[in-house]
């Protein structure tokens, strides 16, 4: 995907950077940029002789420049992803090692990590090769991880940033200045989408987010493409999940927007309940309100989608607009059914 928000450097630029975090002999061979992101800049660096600090390979994923314009809630998003990857680091998670780590801005104006590469190749690339057994076993092998991430609890509610503007003490107020501040960017944007139409729908059912009293940690993101599997004994196994950079302490059941590009609905998938609960230590429940907060969620999404529109070319906004406007449409119409008929 192209992206106005990616920083591409060139091969000195990069160069620059491996001799200023690995030694002025470390020896350079390859640059592969991988193209698949829709936000950062993420390249596949191989390198000559002993390589760098023993590494044969290593990813370099580059942030925003200052100069370009971002959306309110990703300001300094890629330390929040570092956050992330810290946080996981001893859990049952499986997340790439951070090698580096620059947020100095001292040798380029963005910040940036250099993290090991996972040998395998993303869950969506591999979709059609895995059988029916293995895509079981992937499926409980996720619901594992994702309540392993929920398990760790924030001491605020909200997208994680040291800004206290961001940060928040129930789920309510968090959600709501979520929300509010997806609609202000994209009214400054000038980006259409029936603002007030969410606005009204969500009107009646903001109480009920205040059930959420623990703001655990939701990825938001955790669909095929961002986890990546290898291959033992003619199985495929969970070898690491990445892109954490959008995460937020908040309501687990937002998570699950994710979660059914995986296994379709988590209501009545046996195997990611079970899965689920054995590693939360509580069991599954699936309420009318945690419905209700699903769908808000979904439509949340839908919104930023939306709204992030911006960082695309002409063409891709066009497209991108109006598969968020149906997207909303529906959300919409599913939200009124339920309400009525539920």
């Amino acid at each position: 995907m192209k992206s106005n928000t990616k920083s591409i450097f060139p091969r000195g630029t990069i160069e620059m950077i491996m001799r200023e975090h690995f030694g002025k002999d470390v020896v350079l061979d390859t640059i592969t940029e991988i193209t698949d992101g829709w936000f950062n800049a993420i390249y596949i660096l191989s390198f000559a002789g002993q390589g760098a600090r023993g590494y044969k390979e290593l990813v370099l994923k580059t942030g925003v420049q200052d100069s370009k314009y971002i959306l309110s809630y990703e300001k300094n998003i890629m330390r929040a992803e570092i956050l992330v990857y810290s946080l996981l680091e001893d859990t049952i998670v499986p997340v790439p090692k951070i090698v580096v780590q620059d947020l100095s801005k001292s040798l380029v104006d963005c910040d940036y990590f250099i993290m090991e590469k996972l040998q395998g190749d993303n869950w969506m690339n591999l979709d059609d090769t895995i059988s029916v057994d293995n895509q079981e076993k992937l499926i409980g092998e996720i619901a594992r991880y994702t309540a392993s991430i929920h398990n760790i609890k924030g001491s605020y509610f909200g997208y994680l940033k040291d800004d206290k503007e961001y940060q928040f003490t129930d789920w309510r107020s968090a959600f709501q200045g979520m929300v509010h501040m997806m609609i202000r960017d994209g009214l400054k944007g000038g980006v259409d989408l029936p603002y007030d139409s969410i606005l009204a729908a969500f009107e009646p059912l903001w109480e009920i987010l205040n059930e959420v009293k623990e703001p655990s940690l939701v990825n938001f993101d955790m669909w095929k493409k961002n986890i990546m599997l290898a291959e033992k004994d003619g199985e495929y196994y969970i070898d690491g999940i990445i892109d954490h950079e959008r995460a937020f302490y908040g309501d687990p059941y937002a998570e699950f927007i994710s979660s059914q590009t995986i296994c379709g609905d988590v209501e009545h998938n046996k195997v990611f309940k079970e899965n689920y609960s054995f590693i939360s230590g509580k069991p599954f429940t699936y309420t009318r309100n945690d419905k209700l907060r699903y769908f808000m969620y979904n439509m949340y999404l839908s919104l930023l989608m939306g709204v992030e529109v911006y960082r695309y070319n002409e063409e891709d906004t066009k497209q991108m607009l109006e598969h968020c406007k149906s997207r909303i449409a529906n959300d919409l119409a599913e939200l009124k059914d339920f309400l009525e008929n539920a």
